[in-house]
């Protein structure tokens, strides 16, 4: 398991059609090809900043934790979850007017953001599925010592979402790594971890064949989401090992993107 907290993440600012976009790259690289997992923040502080309908060439979570906005009809608040097939689109997202933040979550780095309409030469597959759903945050945690579990989301192929509550001081064995990759996000609280605080926004990577993992609430208790993605499988974009166009000199940006490079 490795764990990366907001701090150690790595920063970039970008414009996208005159709004700002500040990125924190927990695993993998922003805005640069790469081999491995992807996860980072985006933080569209702009009051009606939007993101057009597209797709990726991989699966993906997006995990909503700050602000509000719309996807397509739904309303986002934290803590709003959304998983997508790979060539599934979706969007737009449109920011509230205090602007939105959400974590992207990926086994494999995405060659791209796909526009649509305009893109639907390039899918290799048909759109698959698109998924929202919500953990609620704002109920009292359990007693010291203590956790619940509430399961989310749980598909035949192994995608699933489940959230944890932790009493003060509470241990947790996490899920087993019975498929894809898992992430943990804290939502709430911290975490102890290797003899520091671990605060919210901190994301946890566990890869598949891992043992599962184990946290310990800090004083405050905690509330954590975990994502598991499916078992890599040749339905195209769900093998981190066999995704296609890796192209390591580009990665196609949304247009109208500034302050890359």
């Amino acid at each position: 398991m490795r764990i990366v907290t907001p701090e150690e993440a790595q920063k970039m600012e970008i414009t996208v059609r005159g709004h700002r976009n500040i990125l924190a790259g927990y695993f993998g690289k922003l805005a640069t090809m790469h081999d491995g997992p992807q996860a980072i923040l985006a933080n569209l502080p702009d009051g009606g900043a939007r993101i057009d309908l597209h797709y990726h060439d991989v699966d993906q979570f997006q995990v909503f934790v700050r602000g509000d906005g719309i996807l397509d009809k739904h309303r986002l608040e934290p803590v709003t979850f959304h998983y997508s097939d790979a060539y599934t689109p979706s969007g737009p997202i449109t920011a509230g007017t205090d602007g939105i933040g959400f974590i992207t979550l990926r086994t494999g780095c995405t060659s791209g953001h796909f526009a649509m309409p305009g893109s639907e030469h390039l899918m290799l597959t048909q759109p698959g599925r698109d998924i929202a759903g919500r953990f609620q945050t704002s109920g009292p945690l359990p007693v010291d010592g203590q956790f619940s579990r509430e399961m989310l989301i749980e598909e035949s192929d192994g995608v699933a979402v489940a959230g944890f509550r932790l009493g003060a001081n509470a241990p947790l064995k996490g899920e087993p790594t019975r498929a894809g990759y898992q992430y943990y996000v804290v939502c709430s609280g911290g975490l102890m971890h290797e003899g520091r605080v671990v605060p919210p926004l901190s994301l946890a990577l566990v890869e598949a064949g891992e043992p599962a993992p184990t946290f310990l609430a800090g004083p405050l208790g905690a509330e954590l989401l975990m994502l598991q993605f499916a078992t890599p499988s040749d339905r195209p974009g769900s093998d981190p090992e066999n995704l296609p166009w890796r192209d390591a000199k580009a990665v196609r940006l949304p247009a109208d993107t500034q302050g890359v490079g």
